[in-house]
């Protein structure tokens, strides 16, 4: 079966969007249904799978305007896991511009917006709703990253359960994936935002050698985070870093990006 027939494609902005199958079938992996849960799973299944898609498109049509002031062209952007038209892949989001050198200042700041954006946009959700009563606690996810999670009887006063879950499943994957996937872009491990700058700089200083420094180190790095959140019991992930690291094999085996 052809997948990219289920693509849902879409301009914003101006800017060339395309969400693949992929994208929803992760975004339900890591959601609490996956691990059951009480009550009109469906809806709030609607309302997590909502919040981030927003929170994701946020963070690459962050980069499709910072890559437009710099590269005077209009980027094009795919979210979800597989290939870009020219051959690319993709890991959860990519927004590209043929013209960007992300060695360059500009295009480091480039590419630091996305994340910039997203985070801020997450505690800017949680700080608005806070006057209406809705509560947040800061937590320790296996131990070393922050995050903030909403308190579900703090929502109840909507009324009815279905409009509650919806809301409550929207601003958690909104605030929660946002600011963890925020944190997860700014790890030097390729190919996310700070890995892409890394190999992009050490590429242009060292060559070839350097991209495969930087590869290496990717693989070693997102094997080391796996094995300690596999210990925690986050088992989704823990193969979500082990499969970066058999990304960044793949590339270094096949001396292509």
């Amino acid at each position: 079966m052809n997948l990219s027939l289920l693509d849902w494609k879409f301009k914003i902005f101006g800017f060339p969007v395309r969400v693949m199958i992929t994208f929803w079938i992760v975004g339900l992996l890591f959601s609490p249904f996956s691990r059951g849960f009480d009550g009109p799973w469906l809806i709030g299944l609607f309302g997590w799978s909502a919040g981030i898609f927003l929170s994701i498109l946020i963070h690459e049509l962050a980069h499709a305007f910072a890559m437009r002031y710099v590269c005077r062209s209009s980027p094009t952007t795919d979210l979800g896991i597989g290939l870009t038209a020219n051959g690319t892949f993709v890991f959860g989001g990519f927004t590209s511009c043929d013209s960007l050198n992300q060695a360059t200042f500009k295009g480091a700041l480039a590419t630091a917006a996305g994340p910039i954006v997203q985070i801020a946009s997450a505690f800017a959700l949680a700080f608005a709703l806070t006057p209406f009563g809705i509560r947040f606690v800061t937590t320790a996810i296996y131990g070393f990253m922050p995050a903030i999670m909403s308190d579900y009887d703090s929502f109840l006063f909507i009324g009815s359960e279905r409009a509650v879950y919806f809301v409550y499943f929207f601003v958690e994957a909104f605030v929660r994936i946002g600011i963890l996937w925020s944190l997860f872009n700014i790890a030097p491990i390729f190919p996310c935002d700070a890995g892409q700058v890394l190999l992009a700089t050490f590429g242009r200083a060292f060559g070839i050698v350097g991209f495969r420094i930087v590869l290496i180190w990717s693989i070693v790095l997102s094997m080391t985070i796996s094995y300690f959140i596999f210990k925690s019991g986050s088992y989704i992930w823990a193969i979500f870093f082990f499969l970066t690291a058999c990304f960044n094999v793949c590339v270094l085996i096949r001396g292509r990006l």
